[in-house]
């Protein structure tokens, strides 16, 4: 299940603290983090979980409920806790040469169908990049 983690958040762990926090809180154990990749994640955390058995535990996608239909254990597993970092990239502040590419961040599982490399060169606004950890201690 999803489940808050305030001290990792406090603590810098999901990104360099902004006003003293890393990170937003969207809802119940899923945070909008300010970097990219997971070479940050929380101690106690397993980074790359069996969550899915056609999906990783990273990708793209266009909202938080698509994660959580994609990975409904997250949610109805009590016996494990799950924390999402999210990370927000826009099409508006992507440079024209260069930039945010689709394959780079795992698989997409939004609506929309990319039709170019890079995001600057899309017609959608922005995407999300989510990474899914486990407690482990």
């Amino acid at each position: 299940m999803l489940v808050d983690d305030d001290a990792a958040m406090c603590a810098g762990l999901f990104g360099t603290p902004v006003g003293g926090f890393a990170a937003d809180k969207l809802q119940t154990g899923i945070y909008r983090v300010r970097h990219f990749g997971s070479s940050k994640w929380p101690p106690g955390y397993e980074q790359y979980p069996e969550v899915s058995r056609s999906l990783g535990p990273h990708g793209v996608c266009d909202s938080v409920e698509q994660i959580l239909k994609h990975y409904p254990c997250v949610e109805l597993d009590t016996s494990r806790r799950f924390v999402i970092a999210i990370t927000q990239v826009s099409r508006s502040e992507q440079p024209p040469d260069g930039g945010w590419r689709w394959h780079k961040w795992g698989e997409y599982i939004g609506d929309y169908t990319p039709q170019h490399e890079y995001l600057y060169d899309e017609t959608i606004d922005g995407v999300l990049i989510y990474h899914i950890y486990e407690w482990i201690k």
